[in-house]
């Protein structure tokens, strides 16, 4: 069995795989339950260096005594890539990997996480680069946080598109803004990279398939796929 992590800046993403299968997932610290007692590896991907410390030091002394495998550190993520080396983030190529191997390239990613992100694979299979704005919670946030009147809202369903209250104005705007910006940034990948394919993952993803038909390709799990793959290509080595 292998445990996969991908610890970001919000939140911390643990899928649990036996045989190539998901058969749990957790946001952390969530209840391992008895899994972890058979687990004999673990694959870690982390932006936030604060967060790995902590995941790593409550593993070793609650759970897990075995080897630890962090992407970057201990294992390169094997695909070539045209971006600056030295500001990658290690789950931006986890998350290239993974579309990679299972989509074939070209392939576009729309990652909804702390921030949004587009991300290229090339017909050649090369992690192109792309780009970043801020995630959906992060612009909601702001409103509130850089306002006097604006208050803070959630993220919840809309049923129409003019909103005729403060609440309601503010969801609209954000959802139906980032599925504009989408739709406007998936026209413009597909004008430079001729046949390309679009996969969409991230917490929000779901969430917004229901207002465009241009993110119903959904894989929520493309990070920790990617770890899954890089496992049992360590394996194979």
């Amino acid at each position: 069995m292998i445990l996969t992590m991908d610890i970001g800046n919000t939140n911390t993403n643990i899928g649990i795989y036996s045989k190539n299968k998901l058969i749990k997932k957790y946001y952390y610290p969530g209840n391992f339950d008895n899994d972890i007692k058979i687990i004999n590896r673990i694959y870690i991907v982390s932006v936030n260096p604060d967060n790995l410390r902590k995941v790593l030091m409550h593993l070793a002394k609650n759970f897990y005594k075995g080897a630890i495998q962090v992407i970057g550190k201990d294992i390169k993520v094997p695909i070539k890539s045209n971006y600056n080396i030295k500001e990658i983030g290690q789950d931006r190529l986890v998350t290239a990997y993974a579309a990679k191997e299972l989509y074939k390239e070209p392939v576009l990613i729309i990652d909804f996480g702390t921030a949004v992100t587009f991300d290229v694979v090339t017909k050649e299979g090369i992690y192109d680069g792309g780009l970043i704005f801020p995630g959906i919670k992060m612009s909601l946030q702001s409103l509130n946080r850089n306002t006097v009147l604006l208050p803070e809202v959630e993220l919840v369903k809309v049923d129409t598109f003019i909103g005729r209250n403060t609440k309601t104005s503010i969801r609209s705007g954000i959802i139906h803004g980032y599925v504009s910006i989408c739709e406007a940034m998936i026209k413009k990948f597909k004008k430079e990279y001729p046949g390309i394919k679009t996969v969409v993952t991230g917490g929000n993803a779901t969430f917004l398939s229901h207002y465009t038909t241009s993110l119903r390709n959904i894989n929520e799990n493309l990070c920790l796929e990617g770890l899954r793959l890089l496992a049992i290509k360590q394996e194979e080595c």
